[in-house]
């Protein structure tokens, strides 16, 4: 398996300013894995095979029609549980004004309560592993099966950071690559300076123990919503501006689907770690890909993509940025 995503899959009640929606199909995983599914079916085995692989659970309330969706779009649902009597995780947000932070109303955490995932044996040495927003016990439960995974990346949110620090910290220094916003770097760092407060999660001076205990990940992603993202490397700093839309409805999964598409772009690296312009290319995809699933309600938008349109905004991107 080229990649593996151990995310949720989760049914959301949606409120915008634009409207208001029920029961739509979401979860970190769901929204990463289709985005990675999208651009990884540039690259069909001769078998038809994607290679893409989704780890989570879901009640017997998940429908077989959103099964069937996920499966149409690329993904293999292989390491998809189904918990007998459980619940589907459910998750109610709104978001006001400029859009840019969620507000929950309500989680139901379901058969996600007390889940440790259970990766598929020959899924235990991907070359991309994605831990999706997750408890960070979740996460090092699955380090713990993918030893011998090449690259490994992983997502977090700022409730882990108040609730379970050290444990995060402890997974912040397994992987190679940590994707955050702004708002959890300078939670994690306590310092208002993004820059130095990246660079301190990357040497493990802004993580429980220290630097005595060992550096963080190598590469740091630092998503900035409408102002883009910036990237610390061992090489130096990326930055890349957001696609200006005013097509603004629902930003949920907005960074799992930029996610799922920079690590299936880093998984087609020469090498385990990625240079710097491959890097690059990856974020400029991830970026283009985000401004399309904020378009729509949930994940309307990313699964309706039309390859013809996605190309014609990555063009208009890559002369807006000078790629061109």
């Amino acid at each position: 398996m080229d990649i593996v995503i151990v995310g949720s899959l989760a049914y959301d009640d949606l409120e915008t300013e634009v409207g208001s929606v029920t029961n739509s199909l979401g979860g970190s995983g769901t929204f990463a894995g289709i985005a990675a599914a999208f651009h990884a079916s540039r690259r069909l085995d001769p078998g038809g095979t994607l290679p893409v692989g989704l780890v989570c659970a879901v009640g017997q309330d998940f429908k077989e029609d959103d099964s069937n969706l996920l499966r149409q779009a690329g993904l293999n649902l292989e390491g998809v549980e189904t918990i007998e009597g459980g619940r589907t995780f459910r998750w109610h947000g709104r978001y006001e004004g400029d859009m840019g932070q969620a507000i929950t109303i309500e989680t139901q955490q379901n058969v996600l309560d007390g889940y440790e995932p259970k990766v598929p044996a020959a899924w235990w040495s991907p070359r991309i592993l994605f831990l999706a927003n997750n408890h960070p016990s979740i996460q090092s439960h699955v380090l713990d099966q993918c030893e011998g995974a090449k690259f490994i990346a992983l997502d977090s949110m700022n409730l882990w950071i108040n609730i379970a620090f050290e444990e995060l910290s402890d997974v912040l220094r397994r992987v190679d690559l940590a994707i955050l916003n702004d708002m959890e770097v300078r939670m994690i760092a306590k310092d208002e300076n993004l820059i130095r407060a990246g660079n301190a999660i990357r040497e493990g001076s802004a993580l429980t123990g220290g630097t005595g205990v060992g550096p963080g990940p190598s590469i740091l992603i630092i998503k900035k919503g409408e102002h883009g993202c910036v990237a610390i490397t061992d090489n130096g700093i990326l930055t890349l501006p957001a696609f200006p839309t005013s097509e603004i409805v629902d930003p949920t999964g907005c960074g799992d689907s930029f996610a799922g598409t920079l690590l299936t772009f880093l998984s087609e690296s020469e090498d385990v770690q990625p240079s710097t312009d491959e890097l690059h290319n990856a974020l400029v995809h991830a970026t283009v890909t985000a401004s399309f699933t904020i378009s729509d309600f949930g994940t309307d938008a990313l699964l309706g993509l039309d390859r013809g349109e996605y190309h014609a905004r990555l063009d208009a991107y890559r002369r807006m940025v000078g790629l061109i």
